[in-house]
């Protein structure tokens, strides 16, 4: 009988012959927790890994007393557990929506992203060495100290929990539940402004990962397209903050609905008194717009339900613009569908409520796609951070042409606000944004122009 079938020596005899207690944290701590230690190292920041590096030498230590198949069914349930965990974590993501949103990995772009290509890669590298490794090794693993093994995990963890707990993952979806509800639509006075008063046109633009600067004077270089003149003479422009909980289609919900529940709960039938349905009930028309595929997060679905009559989507736009922004996902870039935004309210003959999610700051951008203003590729511009600062520019593309836009508009009520705050890997230019805060501007045409009131807001100037 062999080697193999009587399931005794190593193959790798020399790298046992450095002891077995090393193989075994070798095997249960390195070598499935490295892409989260060079990720460290490197400055890119992850969410709290504790329970899956616990969970991993766990599976080490019940690899000696199964056989191979069963040590490798649990490996593979840890690193799903893992990679579904993280990806929720850091993008504010509730672990069902990232099951409901798995089909739309064929719409990626991976080539787009050198990150999530690296990413992608060293994952599928590391999978394989740790298949690999639980297998080969699994003799010299018997022979080692469990104790050392389950010390070892527990330093790591600890070490995880001190270098990687960051206030900026305490605002996902989960962490919603019986926090008070807050949205920019209620606390800049744009819902009460629009439900109650005149009949003309309204506009919301929820802007994709656009937080809230740490810094004023960041802050003020983002808002500075709102200094306009010409916009000044025609609107009232106020400032705030609000907090967010969760992903887009979170957002989507705090602002058009006033509600923290999820969008599956509209797909699944559930009614809610949404802001498009009580305008429409009151004559207008309800219009949404989206840079991206209509399948995206099912909103071909669930839009309506909130009483979106009309939609336009990726489909209807991109035959319309060559140019596409966006990094592992594209679509028509923001700067385009201003205009698009321009031409709906300039030729409605009946008041219209319109709804724009943007699109081109979806983490990771595409670097070079905005306006070079800043002068980012020096050392990050005046932001200091080169990827913040780009994205920068592309909100300020957005900002520039809403500010011409209203500007040349009939009389209409505009709210601005971002979704959440940008999730990027990036320990520093996370740490730019103040956790949990995304930024909203109100532009309320003044009394002279056709306007009311303007409503009431946190900070004005």
């Amino acid at each position: 009988m062999n080697a193999r079938q009587q399931g005794q020596p190593d193959r790798f005899a020399s790298l046992t012959a450095m002891g077995p207690t090393l193989i075994l944290c070798a095997v249960g701590i390195l070598l499935p927790n490295a892409l989260s230690l060079i990720s460290l190292a490197a400055g890119i920041g992850v969410p709290p890994r504790t329970a899956a590096i616990v969970a991993y030498a766990a599976v080490v230590l019940i690899s000696r007393l199964v056989p191979f198949r069963a040590t490798l069914a649990l490996f593979l349930a840890v690193v799903a557990y893992d990679v579904i965990s993280t990806v929720a974590l850091a993008f504010g993501l509730a672990p069902q929506e990232i099951v409901t949103a798995l089909h739309l990995l064929v719409a990626l772009k991976p080539l787009a992203s050198p990150l999530y290509l690296a990413l992608g890669a060293g994952l599928a590298l590391l999978l394989a060495a740790n298949v690999f490794a639980l297998r080969s090794f699994r003799s010299g693993m018997r022979r080692g100290n469990p104790a050392a093994l389950a010390g070892a995990a527990l330093l790591l963890a600890g070490v995880d929990v001190v270098a990687n707990t960051s206030p900026h993952y305490e605002f996902g979806t989960l962490y919603a539940a019986g926090k008070p509800m807050e949205s920019a639509a209620e606390d800049s006075g744009f819902r009460r402004g629009i439900t109650a008063g005149r009949d003309r046109h309204a506009l919301l633009v929820l802007v994709e990962a656009l937080g809230r600067f740490a810094d004023p004077a960041h802050q003020a270089l983002l808002l500075k397209p709102f200094d306009a003149p010409a916009l000044r003479d025609r609107f009232d422009v106020s400032f705030g903050e609000t907090t967010y909980y969760g992903s887009t289609t979170a957002a989507e919900m705090r602002e058009l609905c006033g509600t923290r529940a999820p969008y599956q709960d509209v797909v699944d039938g559930e009614a809610f008194d949404c802001l498009p349905e009580q305008l429409a009930r009151r004559g207008y028309r309800t219009l949404a717009l989206h840079n991206f595929t209509e399948a995206f997060f099912d909103r071909r679905e669930w839009y309506p339900g909130l009483g979106f009559q009309d939609g336009i989507f990726g489909e209807d736009l991109g035959p319309r613009f060559a140019a596409r922004c966006g990094g592992p996902f594209r679509g028509p870039c923001d700067r385009d569908v201003v205009a698009v935004i321009a031409q709906e309210l300039r030729q409605a003959t009946t008041p219209t409520f319109a709804y724009w999610l943007t699109f081109s700051t979806h983490v990771p951008i595409a670097p070079g796609e905005g306006t070079p203003r800043l002068g980012c590729e020096a050392d990050g511009g005046p932001i200091g951070h080169v990827e913040v600062c780009q994205m920068t520019e592309l909100w300020l593309d957005v900002f520039e042409g809403i500010a011409r836009m209203a500007a040349e508009l009939p009389p209409t009520e505009i709210l601005i606000v971002g979704d959440h705050a940008p999730p990027l890997w990036s320990r520093a230019g996370r740490g730019l944004f103040s956790p949990g805060k995304v930024s909203w501007i109100r532009l309320t045409p003044k009394s002279g122009r056709g306007g009311g009131p303007a409503g009431s807001a946190r900070e004005q100037r």
